[in-house]
């Protein structure tokens, strides 16, 4: 995804940063079964890479590939606010998946 974000940034002003890692390797929310672990419960798993933390973005966007329930970008969500507290966030998604009912 981040080479896709820097052959779109090519030549234009972007400020696209890898700010946000997981510490441990997870499954694929969409692939899960049963209670999916909450927003608060994910964020715990995310860090804030410090060595690319500066300057301070005056906006994120939060990209990712599919968005299944939103739990995944609520979490890096947060521990953006928590780091970067009073800049706006929003979230940048390729697709979507189907949910019944």
């Amino acid at each position: 995804m981040l080479q896709v974000l820097y052959a779109m940034g090519s030549g234009r002003s972007l400020d696209i940063r890898d700010l946000v890692y997981q510490k441990n390797s997870t499954d694929s929310s969409h692939l899960a079964i049963g209670k999916r672990p909450s927003p608060q419960e994910l964020s715990v798993n995310y860090e804030i890479d410090l060595t690319l933390s500066h300057p301070t973005p005056k906006t994120i966007a939060i990209v990712d590939d599919v968005l299944t329930a939103g739990a995944h970008f609520k979490a890096m969500q947060l521990v953006l606010n928590r780091h970067f507290p009073g800049v706006m966030t929003f979230g940048v998604f390729l697709a979507r998946t189907e949910r019944s009912g």
